[in-house]
């Protein structure tokens, strides 16, 4: 029973340590991580954390996903692009000062007041939330990388209690079989015995084909290769203590769950979306300049014969069907509106799973203690 219970409180307790990992969201990309490993040494499971930041293949895909998002900031807020152009007169217009021959011309429009901005905005705001993605699936890889960890260790202690018993009872065994001899003990109870060495031997086998698994999942989330022989597993685990307030502990989960910070960027990219649709809807300015190549006149002889001419143009363009950017508008309202009650529902399931977790580890906590009495 005793082990039971010890194995029952250390898997809810892998559970439980997972609600505080609210990862820091930085645009930056991955946390700090310390010198490179020592191959030599045995791993630990800090050493595991972060060959599983900087190895795991869907966690790079998520932070490359990011790094691209970032990509869309500096596209968003550049102007649109300027038009030149070249034009030649294949038959020369004559004018007082000379034939015009060739014009060069050059026109750059901006957006109404503001619309860059919004744009800048509603792209930083995606992007900070590929990052809060990138935060969450980090999270998950070190929460299924502790819960990997853990069961080797509880494989190993059941190994280790599974061979004491069996050499318990392979001594007991010797025993019986010497009084089986003697006559002193009936064969009903040699056979007992030797079929409870042989269940844990199969037990045994059973354990250690159990290893495989273990092993191959932390090689996935790891990237590498994981023997056995390579991991520093601990002789003991210590239990951590209770938490007692539940509304500060919740009110840490909803200010660091990466999720929830998704979904607030979510909400933002899509306030600055709607402003930028209405301001799409505003007239926009086009600064141009033309400049016209003259021939002289050989006829004549005039001021200024055969000077060039400089025109400045100035030019609004404006939506002549505003419903296009009025429902652009309505329906960037209405994704917020959809994110905001996506945001209240996960807050609601994150409320309730951490009051189950806490009441399993208190549940776990009795148990424990009332196997050590």
């Amino acid at each position: 029973m005793r082990h039971n219970t010890m194995i029952f409180f250390a898997a809810v307790a892998v559970v439980f340590c997972s609600l505080p990992l609210a990862a820091q969201q930085d645009e930056g990309g991955s946390r700090d991580v310390a010198a490179p490993l020592q191959t030599a040494a045995p791993l630990r499971l800090e050493d595991l954390e972060r060959l599983a930041v900087e190895g795991h293949a869907g966690l790079r895909a998520q932070k490359l996903r990011a790094d691209a998002a970032r990509q869309d900031v500096p596209q968003a807020a550049a102007l649109p692009d300027a038009k030149a152009g070249v034009g030649y007169f294949a038959v020369p217009v004559e004018t007082r000062l000379g034939p015009q021959q060739a014009t060069l011309s050059f026109s750059q429009s901006f957006p109404w007041f503001g619309t860059l901005g919004a744009e800048e905005d509603a792209a930083s705001a995606r992007a900070r939330q590929q990052f809060s993605f990138y935060a969450d699936v980090r999270n998950r890889v070190i929460v299924d990388l502790r819960d990997a960890w853990y069961r080797l260790y509880l494989l190993r202690r059941n190994e280790e209690i599974t061979r004491g018993h069996l050499s318990l009872l392979r001594t007991l065994h010797a025993v019986a079989m010497a009084r089986y001899e003697s006559g002193a003990l009936p064969f009903s109870h040699l056979l007992r015995l030797e079929t409870e060495v042989e269940e844990l031997e199969t037990r045994l086998r059973s354990l250690a084909d159990d290893r495989a698994p273990l092993l191959g999942e932390l090689a996935r989330l790891t990237g590498r290769r994981i023997d056995a022989a390579d991991l520093s597993l601990p002789d003991s685990l210590a239990l951590p203590p209770p938490p007692h307030d539940f509304d500060a502990l919740q009110r840490t989960v909803a200010a660091a769950n990466p999720r929830l910070k998704g979904l607030a960027e979510e909400q933002r990219y899509w306030e600055h979306r709607g402003d930028a649709a209405r301001r799409r809807g505003y007239p926009s300015l086009t600064l141009g300049l033309t400049y016209t190549v003259i021939g002289p006149r050989e006829d004549v002889e005039l001021p200024d014969n055969g000077r060039d001419a400089v025109i400045p143009q100035l030019g609004l363009s404006f939506p002549l069907f505003g419903s296009r950017y009025a429902a652009m508008e309505e329906q960037a309202a209405l994704q917020r509106r959809a994110t905001e009650a996506a945001r209240e529902d996960l807050q609601l399931q994150l409320s309730t799973t951490l009051r189950q977790r806490l009441r399993d580890l208190a549940d776990a906590q009795r148990q424990f203690e009332l196997s050590r009495r």
